[in-house]
This record gives structure tokens, C-alpha cells and sequence, in this order.
């Protein structure tokens, strides 16, 4: 059935790929002519096509994948009920494949290189539940390639056309893996000269990611991008670069009724122009212009001199101007910024730098901000009998003054990573919750409420958590964009300190101190309260490191108006075998977390052990195991489980490979019990180098 969606699917692709593959026939038929005719006169007749690479190979594929989900259903009348789910997924391919490279005409004219397979695919599928109970089973062929055509190498105009099919596995930390397929193709071209030269690509991919709980939690994603770039040397001194992009992105989630859809029309102009003794100093400006259309669509345009001068070896100075407006759902924001940056450099040991700046912002017929301040931060390094000392203070202030109406104020891409237990608390208070979108670190995958994060609102202050079912990986950074409540008047002062030490000793152990200090004082009016809000951030710690271990601690006071926390943390890191045949590793993270006084009142302890091992046995045979186990003792959401365990083998004799693969995951949440097991086989028989004579 996949195979079948991903034919649909997949019909761009289709005439471009059997006409490159039936001039690849062409060239392979007119080149074992050619070898004929050369055996009766070699310097009769040209060779317009050459096949300088034909390998080909064998493969049967099969993998096994079966879930099964318990969990604790309430209900009114029966109370508490047990729901158990249960899938199983079987494929099998039969796949033969080709490689092969070759010239048409001369090298400088077209080269061409390709991996082809087609295989035979028979899959079954069935899920069992204490409602329903169905199976599926589908057959047919599969086509996976990686073609692509070279045009005039070497020469000022060149370029290349390519078409891919390929799959993927996405091995994902104690969830099932996934299955990836991606279906696209392209075009490459670019002119160079002495002053100019010019860039022209387009790529289109389709990916589909399945293999979840279900089927309902499959994914496909198209992304269509259009880039023209071009770079011109005006002069010794002067330089612009020009760039235009069109992008069209989808994104499609199975069991939700609407996709996603951007489009996304880019130009980007820099110039840039160097002047004064050795060309030290310059000016550079940017522009850049984006329009949108679609779900969450944002138009911007931005403009912004920004001068550097070199006074000396030691000093530089930068002023700067940014000009912005965005338009975001119904919001029409225009910024205007100014900064004046000064850099110093004391010997080699210490460097000064002093930030001053001030902005304003306006939000079409709502709210008006100024905001001004000043930063200063020294960094200072220097060799000392014992090793090496480094130590950072950065010093910040900042006031803002808002006037206007009662209204929304938009935050755009607040940059946030979820840490262990730690919930992500929003920088604002007076969060829209309906209002908040969360993306990867791209800006280009969506999560979504209630299946990847949750939204905890306590007084005035916004918290996201992550689901550990879900997409968002731990340690993952993540965006955020909401709107927050803004009051008629009032002001915001904001002090920040931070400050950083640690000795290097040449024995391997390395002391260190991290602070980081904020205070906000605010002053509303018209129904907002003044608040105060601090974080006072203490981070003390030792690491010890050597050729086969390292061991850390570190002591944790997170002082927060929100969320306050003490913790401490144990990690360590065992070699106990460490050659380049044989490897086995063993590492353990311990934290304790104590949450009181704030909106959480609980403890967690978070237990991380990782075993990994591989061994190379002998010249074709080698194996590797990993095993990770997670322990979370949360005293108020309850205790997690979770595994990871792999093992599999590699062998290898003459042209004949196997590969093995055995994956296990376990995931026991309160209320809910995940159990995955994968089993992947690959067995592939080589043909190299066919083509040679005896």
C-alpha cells in the first residue's frame, strides 16, 4: 500500500527519471556495441558513449515490527479499565540494483553516475484492540535510485540535474524507529566569470516517515525550492551579493483534519565595501525581503548599515542601524535599532567590549515601545604555572517604556531547550495560550499541543513541558512564537549578570563557577500590577578527565520568582577497552532536583546508564551492543521506565555482506506502557567491476 501512495505520489519525478535512465540504457547498449566494432578497427569510428563503471547486486530485506501499548482507561460506570493495543508489521523486499558511471561525448561534455534497485515488496500489518480487530496485506514494486547527469565540467557555464528515491531508518531513544522514504529531484547549474558569476538551483522532496504507534501518527512532508544567487565584484573594494528564494513547504500529519502550508518568497542583497589601510575598515549593508502566505505566513523587510573601523591592532569600533517591519497575522510591527560597539584587545589576555543601544518599536494603531541600554563584558585567559585560567563578566542593563492601548505584543522564535525534568517558563508574563506555536530549530516541523507538549498557565506566568511520547527529543532547543497582554502604560527595567571562572590544571581536573543573575521590575498601570522577577543562577562544579575516564559533579541553586530549584549532578564516563578493533564504554548521569516555593512542589531524581560496545571479531565478521536505561522519580507525576537496547552484526566475505539488527524499546509512563521490538535482516550478494576484461 505504501509503495503504492509513494508511486501516486511521485509522478514529477517520473519522466525526467525514465529518460535519463533510457539514456543511460542507450549509453550502456552503445557502448558494449562499440567494444565490438573496436575489436575489428579501434580508429574507425568515435566513441560517443563510454561505460567506465557497471556493478550490480543482489539483496533480500526483511524486518519485523510489533508494539504494544497498555494502558489505563477511566470511566464513569466501570471505573478504571485496562486498554491493551497491539501492532505487528512484516516486510520483506527482493531487490536487485545497480551502479554504474560513465562519459557521454568527453568528460567536459556530460558524465553521468547512477544506483538503481528495483525490488518485489509483500508487507502485512495488523492491529488488535478490545474494539476492533483488522489486518492488511499488500504486494508489489518497489524503485529506488540516485541518478545524476554532469553538463561541462571545467567550463564558466556548468551544471547537473539529479533524481532520488531512497529509505532511510530513524533509530529514535526508547521509541519505536522510523521508517523514512524521500522521492526528489533537482537542478544545479552556475556561470562564472572574472567579475560575475551566477547560481541557478531547484530542488523538490517529498518525505514520508512511518512506523509510529500507528498508522495515524504517519508524516509527509514537500519542500520546493527555488534559489537564484548572484556575486559581483564591483571593484577591488566592493562586493554585492544578491540572492532570490521560493519556497513552498507541506506538511501533512495523519489523523489531523488540516495540513500545513507555507510559501515563502526570499531576497536577500548584501553589499560590502572596504576601505582605509589594508582595507581594514568596511561597510556593510544588508536588505532583506520576505513575504509568506500560508499557516503561520510572515512577511519581513529589513534594512541595515552596519560600519566597522580598525583604529589599530587593538581597538575597533561598530555602528550599526537595523530597520524592521513584520507583518504577523494581524499584526503590522516596524523597529527601529541603533548601536554603537566597542572591542579592545589588551595583550592577548583580555578583551573589552561595550554594547550601547537603543530601539523602538511601534505596533500599528496599538502599543509603542522604547527601549535603550548598555552592555559591558570582559573576557580574560592566561597560562599559569598550574595550567590554564579562564575566566568571562558581562554586565547589562536595560529599561522599557510602553505606551498605548491594552493590547497584544508578538514574540517571534523565543529560542528555549528542555533540560531533564525541567518545565521551559516563557520570558513574558500574560501569555495568550491559544496564541503559542512551537517549531524545531529550523523554524520548519510544527509540534503539536497535547501530543508533543503541554501548556501549564499558574497566576501570570506560561510553562511548556514535554510529552515523552512524543516528537520533541530531550535536550531538544526549540522556538516559540505567542503573543502576550500588554498594559496602556508602564515600565520595564531589567539588570543581568553574568560571570563565569574556571582552572584548567594540567592534571586533568578542571574547577569551575557559573553565575547568571537577572533581575525585572515592573510597573504597570490600568489592571496590571507591579511584579518583581528574578533569577539568580548558581552553577559550581569539578570535572576530571583522563585517557580512559572522566568523572564530574556539580552543584546547581536555580533561584527563580517562578520556578526555583536546588539540584546536584553525577557523571561519569568508563574506556574499558579502547583499541581500534574493540571499544566497550560505559557512562552514568545522576540528578537530584528539588523544586519548592515555587509553582512545583516536588523532587525528582533522573538516572541515565549507557553500555555500548562493538568488537570487530575478525576481517568479516564484527558486532555491536548499546543498552540505555532511563530512571525518573518524579514525587508528584510518578516514576519512568525506559530502555533502548540494540545489538546486530556485520558480516562480510568476498561480495557476500549480512547485516543483523535487533532493537528493543520500552517506555513505561504513569498510566500507560509502551513495548517496541524491531527485527532487520539484510543479506546482499556484490557484482564489482563487470565490465572489467580478462
Amino acid at each position: 500500500m505504501h509503495a503504492a501512495i509513494m508511486g501516486m505520489r511521485s509522478n514529477p519525478v517520473r519522466f525526467p527519471f525514465s529518460l535519463f535512465v533510457a539514456t543511460l540504457l542507450i549509453a550502456a547498449t552503445s557502448a558494449a556495441a562499440q567494444d565490438e566494432s573496436d575489436e575489428v578497427n579501434d580508429s574507425e569510428r568515435p566513441r560517443y558513449f563510454s561505460l567506465d563503471r557497471l556493478d550490480g547486486y543482489l539483496e533480500l530485506e526483511t524486518q519485523f515490527d510489533q508494539t504494544r501499548v497498555r494502558s489505563e482507561l477511566r470511566q464513569r460506570r466501570q471505573g478504571r479499565r485496562q486498554w491493551s493495543q497491539t501492532n505487528r508489521d512484516v516486510n520483506i523486499e527482493e531487490r536487485f540494483g545497480l551502479g554504474l558511471g560513465g562519459t557521454i561525448i568527453d568528460p567536459s561534455f556530460i558524465t553521468f553516475q547512477a544506483d538503481l534497485s528495483f525490488a518485489l515488496t509483500q508487507s502485512h500489518f495488523s492491529e488488535r484492540s478490545p474494539t476492533a480487530d483488522y489486518s492488511d496485506d499488500d504486494s508489489g514494486t518497489l524503485l529506488l535510485y540516485d541518478a545524476r547527469m554532469n553538463f561541462f565540467q571545467g567550463k564558466p557555464l556548468s551544471g547537473s540535474v539529479y533524481a532520488i528515491r531512497r529509505d532511510d531508518r530513524i533509530n529514535r531513544r526508547f521509541q519505536p524507529s522510523l521508517d523514512e522514504r524521500q522521492t526528489g529531484f533537482g537542478t544545479d547549474w552556475s556561470y562564472v566569470a572574472d567579475d560575475l558569476s551566477m547560481h541557478l538551483r531547484y530542488d523538490y522532496l517529498e518525505t514520508d516517515r512511518t512506523g509510529n504507534r500507528d498508522r495515524y501518527d504517519d508524516e509527509h512532508y514537500t519542500d520546493s525550492t527555488l534559489n537564484y544567487g548572484v556575486d559581483w565584484t564591483v571593484s577591488r573594494n566592493h562586493t554585492i551579493n544578491a540572492t532570490y528564494e521560493h519556497a513552498e513547504n507541506k506538511q501533512e500529519y495523519q489523523g489531523l483534519r488540516d495540513a500545513y502550508e507555507t510559501t515563502r518568497d526570499l531576497i536577500i542583497v548584501d553589499d560590502r565595501f572596504t576601505f582605509g589601510t589594508d582595507d581594514a575598515n568596511e561597510l556593510w549593508t544588508r536588505m532583506r525581503w520576505q513575504e509568506e502566505s500560508g499557516d503561520f505566513a510572515r512577511d519581513i523587510f529589513e534594512i541595515g548599515p552596519q560600519l566597522t573601523l580598525k583604529h589599530n591592532d587593538n581597538l575597533s569600533t561598530i555602528y550599526r542601524y537595523q530597520f524592521n517591519r513584520e507583518k504577523y497575522e494581524a499584526y503590522d510591527i516596524s523597529t527601529h535599532r541603533a548601536d554603537f560597539q566597542l572591542i579592545h584587545q589588551l595583550y592577548t589576555n583580555l578583551t573589552t567590549t561595550v554594547d550601547v543601544f537603543g530601539l523602538y518599536e511601534d505596533i500599528d494603531n496599538d502599543v509603542q515601545t522604547t527601549q535603550y541600554g548598555a552592555l559591558i563584558d570582559w573576557q580574560y585567559n592566561r597560562k599559569n604555572p598550574y595550567g590554564q585560567l579562564w575566566a568571562n563578566l558581562a554586565l547589562a542593563y536595560d529599561t522599557e517604556d510602553v505606551n498605548g492601548d491594552n493590547g497584544s505584543r508578538v514574540v517571534l522564535n523565543e529560542s528555549a531547550t528542555f533540560r531533564g525534568p525541567t518545565q521551559i517558563t516563557l520570558r513574558h508574563a500574560n501569555v495568550i495560550p491559544g496564541t503559542i506555536v512551537v517549531t524545531d530549530s529550523a523554524n520548519r516541523r510544527v509540534y503539536q499541543p497535547l501530543r508533543d507538549y503541554l501548556i501549564v498557565t499558574v497566576g501570570q506566568w506560561t510553562q511548556i513541558s514535554r510529552i515523552a511520547t512524543g516528537r520533541i527529543l530531550d535536550d531538544e532547543t526549540i522556538l516559540i512564537d505567542y503573543e502576550y497582554s500588554t498594559p496602556a502604560d508602564g515600565k520595564l527595567d531589567t539588570m543581568r549578570v553574568d560571570f563565569s571562572l574556571e582552572q584548567r590544571f594540567d592534571n586533568g581536573l578542571t574547577p569551575y563557577y557559573r553565575l547568571s543573575y537577572r533581575n525585572q521590575e515592573a510597573d504597570y498601570s490600568r489592571g496590571f500590577a507591579r511584579y518583581a522577577d528574578r533569577t539568580n543562577h548558581h552553577r559550581i562544579g569539578i570535572r576530571y578527565e583522563q585517557p580512559k575516564y572522566t568523572l564530574g559533579a556539580e552543584y546547581e541553586i536555580y533561584d527563580d520568582t517562578v520556578e526555583p530549584f536546588d539540584a546536584f549532578h553525577l557523571n561519569g564516563l568508563y574506556r574499558f577497552i579502547q583499541t581500534s578493533e574493540h571499544s566497550l564504554d560505559a557512562s552514568v548521569r545522576f540528578s537530584r532536583f528539588f523544586f519548592e516555593g515555587g509553582v512545583d512542589q516536588r523532587n525528582v531524581s533522573w538516572l541515565d546508564l549507557q553500555l555500548d560496545h562493538r568488537w570487530y571479531l575478525r576481517e568479516s565478521l564484527s558486532s555491536f551492543e548499546r543498552v540505555t536505561y532511563r530512571w525518573q522519580d518524579d514525587s508528584v507525576r510518578g516514576t519512568t521506565n525506559a530502555w533502548d537496547v540494540s545489538a546486530g552484526f556485520d558480516y562480510a566475505i568476498g561480495e557476500l555482506t549480512a547485516e543483523f539488527v535487533v532493537e528493543y524499546d520500552r517506555l513505561d509512563v504513569p498510566g500507560s506502557e509502551e513495548d517496541d521490538v524491531g527485527v532487520y535482516f539484510r543479506l546482499r550478494r556484490d557484482f564489482e567491476n563487470v565490465l572489467a576484461r580478462n
